[in-house]
């Protein structure tokens, strides 16, 4: 039996991408503390939950704010392989005051398996890593693509408590 040619990151988008999102109204989130833990939620239901990071659930509720981010969605669930939010069906614009970003061409990544571990990379920069999950990471390839997202933004790190996208 062959083994498939490997899957380059250049290839273009084939078919619609199958997206996993939830909405909901950024004029209706807050911040609350919820059993000892830090959570934006809507109502009865939590959107994010940041433990005990009170300055970083915060944080998350202006960006969310600032953008009017309105759908959160996955790869992967549960526990997604990567997360990003939408303004309607479209990237987050712009610069948030004093973000933590880092940008990389959209049109030069690739899916790459590296040391047994599924990457999408721009060169030598890794940007995300998707363990053995080959299939998650053409299909956050694929998502990166069609929104055309610039920049992977990060509220805390190391482990940040929340990663967002944006043009």
């Amino acid at each position: 039996m062959s083994r498939p040619p490997r899957w380059q990151g250049r290839l273009k988008i084939r078919r619609p991408v199958r997206e996993d999102c939830l909405t909901f109204n950024p004029d209706r989130i807050e911040v609350k503390k919820v059993r000892g833990r830090w959570k934006i939620i809507q109502g009865r239901r939590w959107l994010l939950d940041f433990e005990n990071l009170e300055a970083e659930a915060r944080l998350a509720f202006s960006i969310i704010k600032h953008y009017r981010m309105n759908r959160s969605c996955f790869v992967g669930r549960p526990d997604p392989s990567m997360t990003y939010f939408l303004v309607g069906r479209m990237a987050p614009s712009g610069p948030f005051p004093g973000e933590d970003a880092i940008g990389f061409n959209p049109a030069n990544i690739e899916v790459k398996e590296i040391n047994g571990r599924w990457k999408i990379v721009e060169g030598s920069h890794w940007i995300m890593d998707f363990e053995s999950n080959a299939g998650e990471a053409r299909q956050a390839f694929n998502i990166i693509k069609k929104y055309g997202f610039r920049y992977i933004c990060f509220v805390g790190r190391p482990d940040p408590s929340l990663t967002y996208f944006r043009k």
